[in-house]
């Protein structure tokens, strides 16, 4: 974890190599008015993580605080709010600076107070890692020399947002969905996609709307269309279903070679079926079921099982490439 942190946060600096951090940095910033969705749910999840990890210290559990801080840091900072303000941090144009300011001191403030809670686990890259935040030195008399001087961060019930973190959960779970159809038809990463979301009216189609950009940026696209006319959607389309109010399209006109994709297919479906009768045949031998225990036949069984399942969704996915093939041709 040591090398994840120290890489994750050099990384980071980059995008904060141009700010200039106030002392009440985090009070401007909620004060601003100008925060995006992603802004409040790190630092909501900043302040989920503060209350837990002192709740942990308080009742002596600290395997359970280590794990709180690493998942911060882990799936809040580096898996999400990195890889969602990279355009926003890049794009040093004039209409995107409020935009800009406010992810940097986002994320600023997201990493000080992280290095912070990690400070009394791992103390020595974290004192390295917070010496090196830009800003530092020019923060008043107040500001301590050291990290060990700094006050723990402490949970502030005001800055939580369980809206704005219920909001981007339903957004990751439309990019986890963009994800893997772009696995599953493998487009290329430099490909940007056009995905058409139908979700459900109302609270869940506000949150989608609002965060567009964000699912452009993890989804790697050039559109994203919610709740379009079902007429205004391609044929061509690959579908995944992410739970009852949400379906993720996505247009594959131009973008699969279909006999290519049937090719590899058909290669795994055979080098599946092979040993699949070949376990067939050895369970439908003479004298299978009196000679050999009850645990081997549970396992042959379960492997039976899941090459069964294999063959039929390889055979599904021919299917549905033969089908998209004539529909695309047709077209």
């Amino acid at each position: 974890f040591c090398n994840k942190l120290w890489n994750a946060t050099r990384f980071a600096l980059q995008f904060v190599s141009d700010f200039q951090p106030t002392p009440n940095i985090l009070e401007e910033l909620i004060d601003s008015g100008k925060m995006a969705v992603r802004d409040k749910f790190i630092i909501s999840r900043l302040m989920a993580c503060c209350e837990t990890v002192n709740t942990c210290f308080a009742n002596y559990k600290f395997g359970d605080a280590q794990q709180a801080a690493y998942s911060y840091w882990m799936n809040d900072v580096c898996d999400v709010y990195l890889e969602l303000i990279k355009p926003v941090v890049y794009d040093k144009s004039d209409e995107n600076k409020d935009n800009r300011w406010t992810a940097q001191a986002a994320l600023w403030v997201a990493i000080e107070a992280g290095l912070r809670i990690l400070h009394p686990m791992m103390p020595f890259v974290t004192e390295e890692l917070w010496q090196r935040l830009p800003g530092r030195g020019t923060l008043g008399d107040s500001e301590p020399e050291s990290i060990m001087l700094a006050q723990f961060p402490l949970c502030n019930d005001a800055y939580k947002n369980l809206e704005c973190e219920a909001s981007m959960e339903a957004t990751m779970n439309i990019v986890r969905a963009c994800r893997s159809l772009r696995q599953q038809y493998n487009i290329a990463t430099k490909v940007l996609t056009h995905y058409f979301v139908k979700i459900a009216t109302g609270q869940a189609e506000d949150a989608a709307k609002s965060q567009t950009d964000d699912i452009k940026t993890l989804g790697k696209a050039a559109h994203v269309d919610i709740n379009l006319d079902e007429e205004a959607i391609p044929k061509s389309v690959g579908i995944v279903v992410v739970d009852e109010s949400t379906t993720v399209l996505m247009d594959i006109k131009g973008l699969v070679n279909y006999a290519a994709e049937m090719k590899k297919l058909e290669k795994q479906l055979s080098k599946t079926t092979g040993p699949m009768k070949q376990m067939e045949t050895k369970m439908a031998a003479p004298g299978y079921e009196e000679n050999v225990s009850d645990e081997v036949k549970a396992t042959n069984t379960e492997r039976l099982e899941a090459m069964k399942k294999k063959a039929a969704d390889i055979e599904v996915a021919i299917l549905n490439f033969k089908n998209l093939d004539e529909i695309e041709k047709s077209g």
